[in-house]
Parts: structure tokens; C-alpha cells; sequence
């Protein structure tokens, strides 16, 4: 009797005690904790967290109760019995009221306690004008857009008076200064951090405001606002087809008093401009300051300046074009930052360790300093950053006034002279075409020293040339910032295999590299363009590794901004360069990008959203196949750059490839969202497509599709039901052979190297794959970082970048960067259904371990942090078998899939901790937290778990 009243208190005691608050929390998939001003621009927001880490297993949530309150108002929505914790409509209210601050908390109650949680702290947050492209249109009589046509007018201010007795309640500001801007009150920089504002956009349809909130710092007297213009992507210096110019600013700061009047700042001609010390700014070509023109305290109030001529500015025309719809949005996605603003971090960066990689850790708060300086010519400094980045650099310079510095950015040095071997040692330059990458810098002549730092370009580079310093510059004397849209890393893989390890960094720094409002195909010569293509292929991958769907949302609608009325889309988005209508492997990111956010983030709104965008965009590539059939499908780029000395394949079946590609995508949307008449049409339609690939493509004599290049098949087996089930095996062994007759090497481009990876490993040839990429013999991925030449820390664009001309060369290209969802899909073997996390490392085999014997993955879902590692190393296990360890965050499940360790391998045992889960001998075992099945036919075994940490280890023979 005492025994059980014990254990009764135990548990009492247990249940009762009271949990620490959720944490992450969103709304509308922002992040509450690192983003410093929240503006949400949707009236009903959809809200996430994460319920508190916990040692114990199978915790779910109950219930939750959110509390919000705005100017004197307030709304408890009381306990609320709901176990889901993503995207939830909490509120049930009327929607939020535009331009208002708002405070909410959240407290939980869960299996873990019978007692709620904590509740969190008070979470700011405040919503923008959701009827913006109306509210700026009805202010048309009060506001304008102003500039110069005269002078390159880039600084602006204004002065006024607050003379209002009631106290400020908000002072909100919203702006847009074309094509960059920064803002200034009374004094100080607003939001430091943030730079390259506003998003790039197709002008004419859509331009992005942006809002800050200066409720602190405006006060009852006198105040000063200025902003600070630079060309950005408006300018026709950057080669768009279509030209703008010269930079202008629409202007509001919206102020609410207690007692509910208002004020309003414009921006109208009572306001000044003038020149200031940047004398031109380019996004390819680089700054040019006068440091003697700068005027510390311009934006300040009382500022007076005798020796610069501050003009009244001239009403500039807007520039949206209504005729063409053209509309005014809210730039509704995290702003381009620099330095350790720029990046978050979801993963538990103190368990990583990644010895032997080149280049530097994303963990180094977004400054990289040099690890060696030389001065191969006098009065020329060269500083190497040991990592191919982008961004700017700050150096400090003591000298003259007047002395003029040029500070010159590239990626790669000079290859040595092949009869010497030796190299000059001095930066290449030629790939970067007309793009200078240059900074000028004419100092002021301060004698405590100057900081010179660029403020509207941006550099791709790794190695920085400064010429002209006054004083001989050290090491210390200079740092470079990575600049990039602010994102959070929400995945880290390594593995037993450098070779991996290595690609991997490659690729995350790469698609930081390019992701600059818009996701570029590089970001260093005169291009840096949103090219389709590379957005489709770096989608998956990108989403593994980064958070970032308000970002592919933006760009999302920037696609749609300039689709076509027959739903055909451009190459490139902005449309700068290539063709519209689109190559089919282009144009694919439109279904594809709506797709992948709903693999990884599971919201059903993207799908619906988009849908009429998606089918109208196939209907108008079923258009043209209408007229060629797949036989001669149009394309434009094929399967882009093989390795030499390859041909391309044939190009009619890549497009095709996409164009069944896409048709598959529209079906799975169409029977997600219910739209059974619509599935049923593309079904039909895919059917038909997938036998005429086959009729058309395949060579019946030859025993393979097309010319028997390694693409043709790879593409023909990705998509599903074209190749016949009575073939399926013999094509999977031609192309096995061509990669063991190619030396186990690819011959592959960037559609087909895509698929490549996966289409090996899921039919039965896991092992090739593995020496695929862990060779560093050319062409391969490691062959980028195993070469006399260069040592990439980002992926190439091209396979054999060091014997290839300038004209298309980068060193910083995220195209071949889709293997890197592969490493996740298949090596971690992690993805996603809703609440299920599903996990199934692909199995190298035992006599080929040696490839890969070790995996450790963290991936930050919306549930909270999932942890899987595995070794089959002899030192932490026993042959023949596999220690697996995962985590998975509360209010989660999961399904793990154990493969044979060698081909016909049965398991005869399975334990979890310390106690046996399974035995052959025995049929599927089933208690509290997992239930264990085997399939004898597949020979699989499969684990259904809840939350909690899990230490398995199975034994094969």
C-alpha cells in the first residue's frame, strides 16, 4: 500500500510540475526571435511554434492559449483543444487592423503536465496597409516620388516640426527608394544591418515598400529624416532590356497620437537633395567615394552645409505602369543584411565539427577575415579570404586628403605560365566580362584614420586587390562581410566521406552566395541574373539547408508578375536575358519552386495560390508541343553544359523530360487540392505523353533511349511509367556500364546530373552513386577542390573551369548544387508528411562501407530539431550491422526504414537502448512508443515511432 501511494506522488508530482513556454515562435513563417521589427501583411496570419525539449517520449500537445492585446484593446482565446502547433489560424477574431502594434503570448499544455507551461514573453509584432497599391494611390495629391534629372541626387532630407500635446502612440514609415535605399532619422542609420533595399523587381508591374517602425524615435520638437539613394538594378547601367533612371523615393511617416490624430510626412518638394561622397555606385561596377564630400551629421536636426548645394528635388513619374496593372506591395520577406544579421541558426552549432574542409565556417559571424596578404607588385596588396564569398570588404586607411585607393575584387588568381609553372600571382579578372567589381575610394585626410565599406554594390569574390594604399596595409587592416538575404541555416550533414563533407560546404555557401532578394545564377560578372533553371534545380537542396520560403514566395510573384496571357514564362526573372517563352527546363521552376515549399513546409495555401499559374503555364507548353510533338520539342539550352570533351544529348528529350516532368506535378497538385476533373485530364494526358517519350526516344535495336548518352537515360528512368516495367532493367544496366566504361565518371549536365544521383540509388545501384561522388578525378564534384589548379570553396559552373575561356566561367554557380538534397534524401534518407517524419538511409554495402560509414544530419522542421546519425564503423559497432540514433521533437512522429546492409542481407535483430524490439524468430512486436514490421519480400524493416531519443542497432546476415 505504501509502495503504491509513493508511486502515485511520484507521478502527481510529476505531471504537475510546470514546463518552460514553447519557443520558435512564427506568424506567417517569420520568425518571431530574430526579427527585430516585425511587420506581417496579411490580416489573418497563421501561427507556429514549437513545444518545449523534452527527455521523455510520445509528447504531444493538448491545448493552447494565446492572449493578444493593441492599444487598449485585448483578446484571449481561452484554452483551446488542439493538438496541431503549425500554421494555425488562432485567430478568430475580425482580421487584424492595417497599421497597427500588437503584443501576444502563448502558453501550452501537453501530455508531459497537467499543468500548463509557462507563458512565453510578450511578442511584438505589427501589421503594414494590406490594401497598399489603393493606399498609395489615393495619396497621389499629397506624396510624389522626387529625384533629379540634373545631379545625381542621392542624399535627401527634410526637417519638421511635431507639435502635438498628446504623446506619439506609432510613427511608422513607409518607403521605396528605387533602385536602393537607406534610411536616416535625426541623426542615426535606421536598421543598420539591412542593406540593398528594396527587393529586386520587375519595376514597371510590381515595386516593393518597405516600413519601418520609428516610434522611439521621433519626438515632440523638431526632427530630421533623410534618405540615402543608390542606382541598384533600376539603373540602365546593369543591362536590363528595358531602362530606368535616375533613382527617386516615395516617402511616408505615418505618426498616431493618443488622443487618435494623425500626421503625415511626404515626400514632396519641400524636401533637399543633393550629391553626397558617393560620387557612382553599380551593382557589377563598384562605388566610387569622395570621403572629402561626406557630411557626418546631414541628417541631423539644425544640420546646416556651407559647401554643398542642396537643390529642391523634381517631382519624378512613378515607377509602376497601371496600364499594364503595374501595383505597389509591401516587400513581404526577410531584407538583404550583412555580417552576422544575415544569418540564423536553428542546428546546435557546438556539435559540429567538420575537420579538413576548405574554406571558411558559416559559423563566423558573417565576417571573414584574410589568411594571407602578398604584394606581388609594388603599391598592389592582395589579400586571400580563404573562401569564395560575397559581399564587401572594410579596410581602414591613414593618409592625404585627396589620395585616391581602388579596391578590385575577383574570385580566382592568374594560372601559372605552363613553361614556367609559376603565376603572377595577380587577380583574373576575365571572367568577370565587363563587370569591373571595382571601389574607389578618395580619402578625406582624417588623421585618426578612415573606414571605407561600400554601401549600394556588391562583390563576388575571394581574393581582394587594394592599390594606391597611402600606408602599408596588414592583415588586420582589413575584414570583409558576407552580404546575402537574411535566412536561417536549418540544416548541417556530414558524413565519414571528406570528399562529401567538402561538396557540402561548397553548396551551402554557394546558395548563400546567391541569394540576393532573388535567387541568381552567380554572383560576380555582369549576369547575376534570376535565371529559371538554376532556381528549379537549387530549390530542393536550398530548402534542406536554409529557411526560406517568404523568400521563393516573393519570387514566386515576381514569375507571375510577367507571365504571358497564353501562361507561357521568360527564361529570366526579372526578364533580362534569354527567351520568352521559356526553355521547358526553365520554365519547370514555376511548378517546381510551388511544389518543393509544399514538400517542406506542408501548406496547402501554396498549392491553391499558385495552381491557375501552374496550369496555365503547362497549357502553354502543351501549345507548342501541340504543333512538334515531343519529337521536336522547343528548347533553347538543352541539358546545359556536359563535360567536355561530351556532346549533349538529344535536346528534344531533355525539354520533353521537363514537359512530363511538370504534367506529373499538376496531377499530385490537382489531387491534393480536389480537383478530381483536372487529375483526370493530366492523367490521361501524361499517359499519353509517357508512351510517346518511349516510341519516340527509345532505340529498340540499340537497347537504349536517344544516342545512348548517359542523360537520355537517367531522364527516360526518372519519370515515372515511361520506361516499360520489361525493359526497365536492361536500360538501368546500359547506363550502369556507360558510367563504368566513362572510369566511373558522369557525362552528364545540369538537368541530368540532377536526377542522376537518385535514379542510382533507387534502382538497386547505391554503391555506384557513392563512387560517383566521391571521385576527384575530372569531371566530378571533386574534382573542383582536387586539382593543381584552383581549390573551390563554392561549386563551378562549369566541370573543367580551369582550361576553359572566360566568357562563361564562374566559380561561384548553384546550378550543380541539386545534389545536395540527395545528401538528405538518400544518404540521411530524411522527408517529410505533415507531422510524419519519414526516415530511410539508403545502405551503401558492407564490402563498400568504407565510402560512407558514418552520417550525422541535423534538420530544424516546424516541429523543432530532428537528429539522425548512423555508423557501420567496426569501432562503434559490429560487422554486418547498424547504430542509428535519432531524435525527434515533440508533437512529431516518425517512420524509419532499415534497408539490407548487402544485396540479399536478412535482419535477424533489432534493439533499442538496451532491450530486444525484434527478432526474426518472433512476430512484429508492438509497445508503447514504436511498433516494429518486417517485410520479408523487400526485406525491409520498418520502425513507427513517437518523439523522443532512440538508439537502435539491427544485425543483418
Amino acid at each position: 500500500m505504501l509502495y503504491t501511494y509513493l508511486i502515485v506522488t511520484i507521478v502527481s508530482t510529476t505531471l504537475a510540475f510546470r514546463l518552460p513556454a514553447p519557443f520558435d515562435i512564427r506568424i506567417d513563417y517569420y520568425k518571431v526571435d530574430t526579427t527585430e521589427d516585425l511587420v506581417i501583411h496579411t490580416p489573418r496570419p497563421k501561427f507556429s511554434w514549437k513545444l518545449p525539449v523534452s527527455s521523455r517520449r510520445d509528447i504531444q500537445q493538448i491545448a493552447y492559449q494565446i492572449q493578444m492585446k493593441w492599444h487598449g484593446n485585448q483578446w484571449d482565446s481561452g484554452q483551446v483543444v488542439f493538438n496541431q502547433s503549425v500554421r494555425v489560424l488562432a485567430w478568430n477574431e475580425k482580421d487584424l487592423q492595417s497599421l497597427t502594434h500588437y503584443q501576444l503570448r502563448l502558453r501550452l499544455w501537453t501530455t508531459e503536465s497537467n499543468r500548463s507551461t509557462f507563458w512565453t514573453d510578450w511578442i511584438c509584432f505589427r501589421t503594414s496597409i494590406f490594401n497598399l497599391h489603393e493606399y498609395i494611390t489615393k495619396k497621389n495629391d499629397d506624396v510624389q516620388w522626387i529625384g533629379s534629372t540634373e545631379i545625381y541626387m542621392n542624399e535627401l532630407r527634410k526637417e519638421f516640426n511635431v507639435t502635438s500635446e498628446s504623446p506619439i502612440r506609432t510613427a511608422v514609415v513607409l518607403m521605396s527608394g528605387l533602385g536602393y535605399s537607406e534610411l536616416y532619422f535625426n541623426g542615426d542609420k535606421i536598421d543598420p544591418s539591412r542593406k540593398l533595399d528594396p527587393g529586386w523587381t520587375t519595376y514597371e508591374k510590381r515595386s516593393l515598400f518597405v516600413s519601418f517602425d520609428l516610434t522611439s524615435k521621433v519626438k515632440i520638437g523638431k526632427n530630421a529624416v533623410g534618405v540615402k539613394l543608390g542606382n541598384g538594378w533600376y539603373s540602365e547601367e546593369q543591362y536590363l532590356l528595358s531602362t530606368h533612371s535616375p533613382p527617386r523615393l516615395f516617402f511616408i511617416l505615418h505618426i498616431v497620437f493618443e488622443n487618435a490624430q494623425e500626421m503625415h510626412i511626404f515626400s514632396d518638394q519641400t524636401w533637399r537633395g543633393r550629391q553626397g561622397s558617393i560620387l557612382h555606385d553599380s551593382i557589377y561596377n563598384g562605388e566610387m567615394i569622395d570621403a572629402r564630400y561626406d557630411r557626418p551629421d546631414w541628417s541631423a536636426v539644425d544640420f546646416h552645409d556651407r559647401l554643398s548645394l542642396w537643390l529642391t528635388p523634381e517631382i519624378m513619374p512613378p515607377p509602376i505602369n497601371t496600364t499594364s496593372k503595374g501595383q505597389y506591395t509591401f516587400q513581404d520577406m526577410p531584407p538583404i543584411r550583412v555580417g552576422d544579421d544575415a544569418l540564423h541558426f536553428e542546428t546546435d552549432t557546438s556539435s559540429i565539427h567538420m575537420d579538413g574542409i576548405q574554406g571558411a565556417l558559416l559559423y563566423n559571424g558573417g565576417v571573414l577575415r584574410p589568411i594571407s596578404v602578398s604584394t606581388p607588385v609594388s603599391g598592389v596588396h592582395i589579400f586571400d579570404l580563404g573562401q569564395n564569398m560575397v559581399g564587401w570588404c572594410r579596410i581602414r586607411f591613414h593618409g592625404s586628403r585627396g589620395i585616391s585607393v581602388q579596391v578590385r575584387h575577383a574570385e580566382i588568381l592568374t594560372q601559372p605560365v605552363i613553361s614556367t609553372g609559376k603565376s603572377s600571382e595577380q587577380l583574373y579578372v576575365e571572367n568577370l566580362r565587363s563587370a569591373t567589381q571595382t571601389d574607389t575610394y578618395i580619402l578625406r585626410g582624417d588623421p585618426n584614420g578612415e573606414l571605407y565599406e561600400p554601401r549600394f554594390t556588391v562583390h563576388g569574390f575571394r581574393y581582394v586587390s587594394v592599390f594606391g594604399s597611402p600606408n602599408p596595409l596588414a592583415i588586420n587592416d582589413i575584414e570583409c562581410s558576407v552580404v546575402h538575404s537574411e535566412t536561417t541555416l536549418i540544416g548541417y550533414f556530414s558524413s565519414s566521406n571528406i570528399v562529401i563533407n567538402q561538396i557540402q560546404h561548397n553548396i551551402q555557401w554557394g546558395q548563400l552566395n546567391n541569394l540576393m532578394s532573388i535567387p541568381t545564377d552567380c554572383p560576380q560578372r555582369d549576369e547575376r541574373k534570376g535565371w529559371l533553371g538554376d532556381a528549379a534545380l537549387s530549390i530542393d537542396e536550398a530548402l534542406y539547408n536554409f529557411d526560406l520560403m517568404k523568400f521563393y514566395l516573393n519570387f514566386l510573384n515576381l514569375i507571375v508578375d510577367i507571365q504571358h496571357a497564353d501562361g507561357s514564362i521568360p527564361d529570366t526573372v526579372p526578364f533580362t536575358s534569354g527567351s520568352y517563352p521559356s526553355d521547358p527546363n526553365w520554365g519547370t521552376a514555376l511548378p517546381t519552386i510551388v511544389w518543393q515549399l509544399y514538400r517542406h513546409y506542408h501548406d496547402r495555401d501554396v498549392l491553391q495560390n499558385y495552381y491557375k499559374t501552374i496550369r496555365a503555364y503547362i497549357e502553354s507548353v502543351r501549345a507548342g508541343y501541340n504543333q512538334t510533338g515531343l519529337i521536336k520539342l522547343d528548347y533553347h539550352y538543352g541539358d546545359w553544359v556536359p563535360p567536355p570533351p561530351q556532346s549533349m544529348t538529344n535536346v528534344h528529350l531533355i525539354s520533353s523530360y521537363a514537359f512530363l516532368h511538370d504534367v506529373f506535378l499538376l496531377i499530385n497538385i490537382s489531387q491534393i487540392l480536389g480537383m478530381d476533373e483536372d487529375a483526370k485530364i493530366y492523367s490521361d494526358l501524361y499517359q499519353q505523353l509517357a508512351e510517346e517519350f518511349h516510341h519516340v526516344f527509345y532505340t529498340s535495336a540499340a537497347g537504349y533511349y536517344a544516342d545512348g548518352m548517359q542523360a537520355a537515360q537517367i531522364l527516360a528512368l526518372a519519370l515515372p511509367n515511361v520506361v516499360p516495367i520489361d525493359i526497365r532493367e536492361h536500360v538501368i544496366q546500359y547506363l550502369v556500364k556507360d558510367i563504368h566504361d566513362q572510369g566511373k565518371h558522369l557525362t552528364t549536365g545540369i538537368i541530368s546530373t540532377a536526377q542522376l544521383f537518385r535514379v542510382l540509388s533507387d534502382n538497386g545501384h547505391h554503391d555506384l552513386s557513392l563512387e560517383l561522388i566521391s571521385t576527384i578525378t575530372y569531371p566530378s564534384y571533386g574534382y573542383m577542390f582536387n586539382n593543381p589548379y584552383e581549390n573551390a570553396t563554392t561549386l563551378w559552373e562549369l566541370w573543367d573551369a580551369p582550361f576553359e575561356g572566360a566568357g562563361m566561367n564562374s566559380r561561384n554557380h548553384i546550378m550543380f548544387g541539386s545534389v545536395g538534397s540527395w545528401f538528405y534524401s538518400h544518404l540521411v534518407g530524411i522527408d517529410y508528411q505533415s507531422d510524419l517524419i519519414i526516415i530511410r538511409p539508403r545502405m551503401v554495402s558492407e564490402r563498400k562501407k568504407y565510402l560512407l560509414d558514418r552520417v550525422a544530419c541535423q534538420l530544424s522542421t516546424l516541429h523543432g530539431l530532428v537528429h539522425i546519425s548512423y555508423t557501420r564503423n567496426e569501432n562503434d559497432t559490429f560487422a554486418n550491422s547498424i547504430l542509428l540514433r535519432i531524435t525527434i521533437p515533440s508533437n512529431a512522429r516518425s517512420k524509419l526504414i532499415f534497408e539490407p546492409l548487402f544485396p540479399h542481407a536478412r535482419c535477424i535483430m533489432l534493439t533499442e537502448g538496451d532491450r530486444v524490439i525484434w527478432h526474426d524468430a518472433l512476430d512484429a512486436i508492438v509497445d508503447k512508443d514504436q511498433t516494429v514490421f518486417y517485410d520479408s519480400n523487400e526485406q525491409l524493416l520498418t520502425v513507427q515511432t513517437t518523439s523522443g531519443h532512440y538508439e537502435y542497432q539491427a544485425f543483418w546476415i
